[in-house]
């Protein structure tokens, strides 16, 4: 329900949109034709619903069934013009204000899609020929178009709407009994509160990986050969995670009426239960208990058992939501962009998208690989066949937004050139390369052992989200030269023993030193160490020679290797001088902000540190930070000053980074006024002349 005052447009054909829009949707001067409208369409809803209903009444719907079809075909026509009506006014309503493509904007929200549903079938006859009793069950959708108007007054009873999405960073009043503090406490673990404990983030954690878990068991339960097999373990699984599920209900129901948004308000647990979020958790787990009381279609309970994807929405939402706040004036492309990459305003969606995208990434080569074993391939031949379009679809999908955002990079201004350029990056080609087999058979034939090896390039799209191979590849371009010259050298040995070894055993093995070629292959395997035996010398100088070119050869070989690891070692120092550098900067005005150290765990975790790591750094940094301000020139104190280092040390080792820069700035603004003046410094005597 839209309660904000819309611009009156220019024009005849706006002031029209604009009296359309008045009397389709709510606002806050709505003329009385918008409520005798509003009652219309909800009595033609209900009369509509009850039409179908008791045409599914043999003996009624042959007396009657001329007068059921006109009345359908009116109803269908009156939904029509309301669909229309809404389409051509909707793109006024000030949540589009700032959109390019109001209409089209519109077109895509629920209750839209909803309207359009809800006619479309009928029209489909026409076209298409469609089972009349599939047509039948879709017109029952209209009964859905009452959500409009009674959505409005479910929220505002149950608090809800994009301010309240089941996570409310508002902290609770302090109990006064232990009851009181138990239900404070569970309340903190189960929902977001500012300083929510670390068990809220791995109960959060704990929840989803079970969820993901729960469905992925559903799906590979519909293979017959798989629940044949593995039946009593899916079972007991299936068991297990609707216990814990009825608990996680159960906990929030515990406490949920302590919300501060239900402050001073009555039924405050009947409110909660009408959220969204807890009735799914209700119908997650109702469905088992009903089992114990009546009989349930299995393949019914197993339809109903998918309902426990939709428990992300409760970590998914919310994240939606900060994205939304974040680019509220941004565009489209603008969106697209730091949804895919991350920057300022990407906010925690873009972190959930590379974790499903790295997912996905993942089952897809673990389903190529076990594609390659034909007894699993014979089972589940169809479930790999569309999982692999399903991955191929979304790997393209990823693929073209990112070349159509490319042009919000800085570093690709130009519209063609610029995307251009960015496509024949080296992630963009191993983008490419991961999906193009499949499009290549379309055209050609292709030998599907040959392309099932090429869709194992998919594992190579993990480079964008490994910041280790993101290390290995700075490192190695780094070192090129180095390693170009250590490489050089190496191939030289290589072609001279081969040399030496085809001079001094072609004439003893013909056979196995028929060239220089031949012989660098013995060359290779006897420099390296590896030695497969499968060529060796027999004369005497060439068993030396042998000898001689192993021992070199374990020199030579280890020399990249060093080059590497010294590589490593500098880029490691230079990362955590870097990241001494930031924290020391953060904590220069003696305030580490929520938001300087989100900043610097976003940092720490694209230099790759671990939090042990970044932890140290802090440490390192903050120590520094203490040596310097417990320094006071000019002032004799009672105790050495490396003593009241380590006094200050041990002072603050328990407290957080926040904490200690807090505490930093304090001292260094108290310690001269608090420091024991023994002796004042003598003033320097002036110099004899």
């Amino acid at each position: 329900m839209e309660l904000e005052e819309i611009e009156r447009p220019k024009g005849m054909i706006g002031r029209a949109r604009y009296e359309l829009y008045r009397v389709m949707f709510e606002t806050p001067n709505a003329p009385k034709i918008h409520h005798y409208f509003d009652r219309f369409i909800m009595s033609l809803i209900v009369l509509s619903v009850i039409a179908i209903l008791l045409e599914h009444h043999e003996a009624i719907h042959e007396e009657f069934h001329w007068e059921f079809a006109l009345f359908d075909r009116i109803s269908v026509i009156i939904f029509t013009f309301e669909y229309v009506g809404r389409l051509l006014c909707g793109g006024l309503s000030p949540k589009f204000k700032h959109k390019r493509f109001g209409t089209f904007s519109y077109g895509l929200t629920p209750m839209a899609i909803l309207d359009f549903l809800v006619v479309v079938p009928f029209y489909l006859t026409f076209i298409i020929e469609l089972d009349l009793r599939f047509l039948r069950i879709l017109r029952l959708l209209r009964i859905l178009k009452l959500m409009r108007f009674i959505l409005p007054a479910w929220q505002e009873f149950c608090v809800m709407g994009p301010d309240h999405v089941d996570r409310h960073l508002e902290d609770l009043a302090p109990a006064k009994n232990w009851f009181g503090r138990i239900r404070n406490f569970v309340y903190r673990i189960m929902f977001e509160t500012p300083n929510a404990p670390k068990i809220h983030h791995i109960v959060d954690q704990f929840i989803i990986g079970l969820i993901v878990a729960s469905v992925i068991a559903i799906v590979l339960e519909h293979v017959e050969a798989i629940h044949e097999i593995y039946h009593e373990q899916f079972a007991l699984f299936d068991q297990v995670s609707v216990v814990i599920f009825t608990v996680e209900y159960a906990l929030r129901l515990f406490c949920a009426d302590l919300n501060p948004i239900y402050k001073g308000m009555k039924w405050k647990l009947l409110r909660y239960m009408l959220t969204p979020m807890a009735l799914l958790d209700f119908f997650v787990v109702v469905p088992f208990y009903l089992t114990f009381i009546i009989d349930l279609d299995l393949r019914f309970l197993r339809v109903l058992r998918l309902l426990r994807i939709f428990k992300l929405a409760r970590f998914l939402i919310p994240k939606w939501i900060e994205f939304k706040e974040l680019n509220e004036h941004r565009t489209f492309r603008q969106q697209l962009y730091s949804m895919l990459n991350e920057d300022e305003f990407s906010g925690e969606i873009q972190h959930i998208i590379d974790v499903a995208l790295v997912g996905l990434i993942f089952f897809s080569v673990v389903a190529v690989v076990l594609e390659s074993v034909e007894e699993i391939h014979n089972v589940m031949e169809f479930e790999f066949h569309y999982f692999d379009r399903f991955s191929v679809f979304v790997f393209s999908f990823e693929y073209l937004l990112r070349v159509y955002t490319a042009v919000e990079n800085p570093n690709t201004p130009k519209p063609v050139l610029g995307r251009l350029r960015y496509m024949v990056g080296p992630t963009q080609i191993i983008d490419l390369l991961s999906v193009l087999p499949f499009y290549l058979t379309l055209f050609i034939q292709i030998d599907l052992r040959f392309l099932r090896v090429m869709r194992l390039l998919r594992i190579l799209k993990l480079t964008r989200y490994s910041t280790a191979m993101t290390t290995v590849i700075e490192v190695i371009t780094e070192e090129l030269p180095s390693l170009g010259a250590a490489l050089f050298v190496l191939m030289l040995l290589t072609i001279f023993s081969a040399s030496l070894m085809y001079l001094v055993e072609h004439e003893a093995q013909p056979d196995k030193f028929t060239s220089i070629p031949e012989a660098m292959y013995w060359a290779i395997i006897t420099l390296t160490s590896i030695g497969y035996g499968d060529i060796f010398p027999v004369t005497p100088l060439g068993q030396f020679l042998t000898m001689f070119m192993a021992c070199v050869g374990l020199g030579m070989i280890a020399l990249p290797t060093g080059i590497l690891a010294t590589g490593f070692n500098e880029k490691l120092r230079k990362r955590a001088e870097a990241f001494k550098e930031l924290v020391e900067q953060k904590a220069i005005d003696g305030v580490i902000s929520a938001d300087e150290q989100k900043e610097l765990d976003k940092k720490a975790n694209e230099m790759g540190l671990s939090k042990a790591r970044e932890r140290q750094f802090e440490e390192e940094a903050i120590k520094g930070l203490v040596r310097s301000s417990a320094t006071v020139p000019g002032l004799a104190v009672t105790f050495e000053a490396d003593d009241r280092i380590d006094t200050i040390f041990r002072m603050i080792e328990p407290l957080t980074l926040r904490h200690k820069s807090i505490l930093l700035a304090r001292l260094a603004i108290s310690l001269p006024s608090h420091s024991i003046i023994v002796e004042a410094p003598p003033l320097p005597e002036p110099e004899k002349t």
